[in-house]
């Protein structure tokens, strides 16, 4: 981008030649031919870069040096000189201007002229920041100070604050400052990479999906103490992979002490997460499952309780919604114990040719009986010539069957819809094989949602261990495929898994779709 520049010469084969010259750089040149038009031009379009010619009329071209650095300090000024006056190119420097060239001017040397006026004006905006002079909501100084003399003294600042920039950037983690008002500042290159550009929203709109703040928020912490606060939290990044992170609290104080900022700092800790799923200790893996077992246990006894209770009495319809509640618990059982052995044994996959639309239909005869069971819609969709596909159907199967019976479950702890629905739909995208289970259940919020595939984490309370979506995320990924979650509270579920044609495969992670679209009317 172009920089606006006014040409102060009276000669006008000079002005002619420079004004061609600075378009072909793509600038925008002002035309100035005597000292007062050269300060009207100067107010009215406030040009970045001056170029003064020595020979203006009146013979006063120094003293316009000084009156520029006195009245136009977001300027830079180079002066033009004959060759008989290069000791008034000194004094233009003692005066304030950034550089001064001996008439005639090569093309090459105003080049360099214009490029140090430019860096002069990097530098002096560097230092606006650094000492806090004119910012606005950005962080960018909204004006210059006054050129300093000191250029060796600007020059060691400058140095200095770029190698605070580069830490800044460099270091390896992920670096955001918010103001009082939770609104992000500032973010170093590697959030950049990861998270995109997030200057100017707040803090719990971009890491919770919230409107207001969170109940326990540490950077409030910070700002109300001026301690440092440690936390883990789950970001998404720009490209839907979720990052486990360590994020440390840390105040930024201004002149007079008062905490302006503050900063986070973030730790990748995805790999040791990951980890540790996966080394978990036998104690924690016990600790879980029995409080599952337990939950499912005592909805058992209570079921019993009202079988018993039906058939002492000669009550069949208590004793029937006793029966089911048995039924579901068992099932519940079943499916536990079923993840617990899946966890607790490290299988390669047993991959073979399998037929796609047979492989969805065994997988819908459980979902099927599931739903219609507890009076649910299910309908099984499949689009068109869906061919083979290579898997280890007894991996993938229960899989794809535990997506299925969450969407079950999503849907009977809903109680504000009168009919519920599951979609199970199965299409083909050239090499890829994709299933969407869609339901109009309960829907999560943001947070179940970036941690529903971490072990152990369950939003079912004592009724789940948090192993089910857990291994189904980890078989599919096994498979070389993906599962994105499309979900709001209130609003129902989609769940989007895609598996290669061929487990080597590594398909692009695909949004899905809104779930207006998802349901046939």
């Amino acid at each position: 981008m172009g920089e606006k520049i006014l040409l102060a010469a009276a000669d006008a084969e000079t002005g002619e030649r420079m004004t061609a010259q600075l378009g072909r750089w793509g600038h925008t040149a002002l035309r100035a031919v005597e000292p007062e038009e050269t300060l009207d031009l100067l107010f009215r379009h406030k040009p970045v870069i001056v170029i003064l010619d020595d020979a203006l009329p009146g013979g006063e071209a120094l003293e316009l040096v000084r009156r520029l650095k006195r009245e136009a300090p977001w300027s830079e000024t180079v002066f033009l000189v004959g060759l008989a006056d290069i000791e008034r190119g000194a004094r233009s420097l003692e005066f304030g201007a950034s550089d001064y060239l001996i008439k005639p001017v090569s093309v090459q040397r105003l080049g360099i002229a214009l490029k140090r006026a430019q860096d002069r004006l990097v530098v002096r905006k560097k230092l606006a920041y650094l000492t806090g002079l004119a910012q606005n909501g950005a962080g960018a100084p909204a004006s210059l100070p006054p050129p300093d003399q000191e250029t060796s003294r600007t020059a060691r600042l400058y140095d200095t604050l770029q190698q605070y920039q580069q830490l800044f950037d460099e270091v390896p983690c992920y670096i955001s400052v918010l103001n009082q008002d939770f609104t992000i500042t500032a973010v170093n290159r590697r959030f950049k990479e990861e998270f995109d550009d997030l200057v100017g929203r707040t803090c719990h709109d971009v890491y919770q999906g919230r409107c207001q703040g969170c109940p326990e928020c540490p950077v409030a912490d910070t700002f109300r103490d001026g301690q440092s606060h440690q936390y883990e939290q789950v970001l998404t990044a720009s490209d839907g992979r979720r990052y486990h992170v360590l994020t440390w609290t840390a105040p930024l104080r201004d002149p007079q002490g008062d905490i302006a900022q503050v900063m986070e700092m973030s730790t990748d800790i995805t790999h040791i997460r990951k980890l540790q799923d996966h080394l978990s200790s036998l104690g924690m893996v016990i600790s879980s499952i029995s409080h599952g077992v337990k939950g499912l246990l005592t909805a058992l006894d209570g079921g019993l309780y009202k079988l018993r209770g039906g058939i002492q009495a000669g009550d069949g319809q208590r004793a029937a919604k006793g029966l089911e509640l048995v039924e579901l618990m068992v099932g519940r059982i079943r499916r536990t114990v079923l993840d617990i052995l899946y966890y607790a044994k490290e299988r390669e996959l047993d991959t073979e040719p399998v037929d796609v639309a047979e492989f969805a239909k065994g997988v819908a005869v459980n979902g099927e009986y599931a739903a219609q069971k507890y009076g649910l819609d299910f309908k099984l969709v499949l689009e068109g010539d869906l061919g083979q596909f290579e898997v280890d159907p007894n991996a993938l199967n229960p899989a794809i069957i535990n997506i299925l019976e969450n969407a079950v479950d999503a849907c009977l702890d809903d109680k504000s819809k009168p009919r519920h629905r599951i979609l199970f739909r199965v299409s083909r995208e050239d090499d890829v094989i994709v299933f969407d289970v869609v339901d109009n259940g309960q829907g999560m919020d943001q947070e179940t949602r970036e941690n529903m595939f971490t072990l152990f984490f369950t939003s079912k309370g004592s009724a789940g261990t948090g192993l089910g979506l857990f291994i189904a995320n980890d078989t599919v990924q096994q498979h070389g495929g993906s599962i994105t979650v499309d979900s709001e509270p209130g609003e129902g579920s989609h769940f989007h898994v895609r598996i290669p044609e061929h487990p080597m495969a590594m398909p692009w992670e695909r949004a899905p779709g809104p779930l207006a679209q998802s349901f046939s009317r």
